[in-house]
């Protein structure tokens, strides 16, 4: 909305507060509360039903195929898009992990086989909490949300994850709209980088016809004037987590490609 007003200063733009059922049940592990969505299916709903023209969502909430009559009309630059491991109390032997995703439950596995990745959920004020009463030694927080909030807390310790592949759309907020309404304002806010990466990235996921749900990653960034390269992670044939980086300039077919190389 800040972007919007910017850019459009004259205009009323009115800021209607929906609450999702991934917002209400802040206890339930994301994978008992359906099929996926759950942070973005009331504000869908009310797109289609008119009562709002745009919702704002964390692109990487969103599931990988949207309501036919919906599409993402703008991505704004992208945060940062890495995870970080935070531990408090200067705490360097971690045999405790919390973290709701199942993409960062399966790496993290096998980048801490002797520690116990163990299910968490709450916004990132009760999860730092939780870590400092205790009830882990450490949590899985996505680096963004850390910059957004501003969090500065000395007693904890922020380690950049630089090895896990992150979430499709980490780091970028998208726009939702119907299609054919709101273009003037999409374009005025769109990032062209960022809107091409996220298309790669939710190609990948398509493909591999997964969610929040399931152990998939995909990021995606420039490389060179019109090109992209990418890294993914899904499960391969064998169960096990299958790695693949390519590059190419168009980013739906660098998406469907790299989840077939991860199926070899």
């Amino acid at each position: 909305m800040l972007e919007l007003r910017k850019k459009f200063p004259a205009e009323g733009f009115e800021i209607v507060e929906i609450s999702t059922r991934g917002d209400r049940d802040k206890k339930s592990p994301l994978s008992q509360l359906g099929s996926g969505g759950v942070f973005v299916k009331e504000l869908e709903n009310a797109l289609l039903g008119g009562r709002i023209d745009m919702a704002v969502h964390s692109a990487k909430d969103m599931t990988a195929s949207l309501p036919g009559e919906l599409v993402i009309g703008a991505a704004l630059k992208r945060a940062a898009h890495e995870d970080t491991l935070v531990t408090h109390g200067g705490k360097y032997h971690v045999r405790t992990i919390g973290t709701g995703s199942p993409r960062r439950a399966a790496q993290l596995k096998q980048m801490y086989p002797n520690a116990e990745i163990l299910p968490i959920r709450g916004n990132i004020e009760t999860r730092l909490q939780k870590l400092k009463d205790g009830e882990y030694d450490a949590v899985v927080i996505a680096k963004a949300a850390i910059e957004r909030l501003e969090i500065h807390d000395k007693s904890i310790r922020v380690t950049v994850l630089s090895d896990v592949v992150s979430a499709a759309g980490q780091g970028i907020i998208a726009v939702e709209v119907r299609k054919g309404t709101m273009e003037g304002y999409m374009s005025a806010i769109n990032d062209k980088e960022t809107m091409a990466a996220l298309t790669a990235e939710r190609a990948f996921l398509r493909a591999a016809g997964g969610g929040c749900h399931a152990p998939v990653g995909a990021y995606a960034r420039k490389n060179g004037e019109n090109g992209l390269i990418m890294e993914a992670v899904a499960p391969g044939r064998n169960g096990a987590l299958s790695f693949a980086e390519g590059t190419g300039t168009d980013p739906e077919e660098l998406g469907r490609r790299l989840w077939l190389e991860t199926q070899k």
